[in-house]
């Protein structure tokens, strides 16, 4: 059977739970090579099981996103057990709290945005220059990006579209197509935190949501931002 990720080498972070764990599931069934990343390694064991019932294998890693020397030793580990990277999918984020943005509390601020832009930005500085041409960089970002009321949220999602946006530029003569993609509501944790009112049943489940990523990995280019409710409207609506 031919897939369309196969020989891929990939690395997804956030990757134990939600959106994440989705990509992960639908990357392994293409056939790529995972190195998939959580805060502790322990917490992958559910998704490490469930690709393997699949045949596949897929490398665990535990890394603190906060903490540079940790982002540049799991990097370290990711191209050795990976023997190299073609695509990066960046989901790991923290919601931290929901409000105006004067009222964040400094240390909530200071983890998501140590996460979400110095973590990226560490994480990237690391494996870029290793990546083969012709890759792809995936930052999964938020529509809540700049949004009143989203607190460093809504700070740190801009901030990802920008880093995105100049990414693209800036490694565009290697090929390497860096695209920021908001999922759109799913059902999530994160999505239950910041909606704790919302009848979970009324969003999709992150496995409906990975068509776009896989997309992108196997080689597409749906250009610098994809929502991907209006992707999915485009792209499976007139499949069927």
């Amino acid at each position: 059977m031919t897939t369309r990720l196969a020989g891929r080498r990939i690395l997804i972070t956030g990757a134990s739970r939600g959106v994440g764990a989705a990509v992960a599931a639908s990357f392994a069934a293409e056939g790529a090579h995972l190195a998939l990343t959580a805060t502790a390694r322990d917490h992958l064991a559910p998704v490490i099981r469930d690709i393997g019932e699949t045949g596949r294998e897929a490398l665990a890693l535990g890394v603190d996103l906060r903490d540079p020397m940790a982002i540049a030793a799991v990097a370290r580990e990711t191209l050795a057990g990976l023997g190299g990277l073609d695509v990066i999918v960046v989901n790991a984020g923290l919601l931290g709290y929901r409000g105006p943005l004067l009222d964040c509390p400094p240390g909530v601020w200071d983890d998501v945005l140590a996460v979400t832009v110095d973590g990226t930005f560490h994480l990237l500085r690391a494996l870029v220059p290793e990546m083969e041409d012709g890759g792809a960089i995936i930052l999964v970002t938020s529509g809540a990006a700049g949004r009143p009321g989203w607190g460093a949220y809504g700070v740190s999602r801009a901030a990802l579209n920008a880093q995105a946006e100049m990414l693209r530029a800036e490694l565009a003569d290697r090929d390497i197509r860096v695209v920021a993609v908001n999922p759109g509501p799913a059902r999530t944790q994160m999505r239950a935190d910041a909606y704790p009112d919302e009848d979970p049943r009324t969003v999709p489940e992150p496995a409906e949501l990975t068509g776009a990523f896989l997309a992108i990995a196997a080689g597409g280019d749906p250009g610098p931002f994809v929502e991907i409710p209006e992707w999915r409207a485009r792209n499976e609506n007139s499949a069927s």
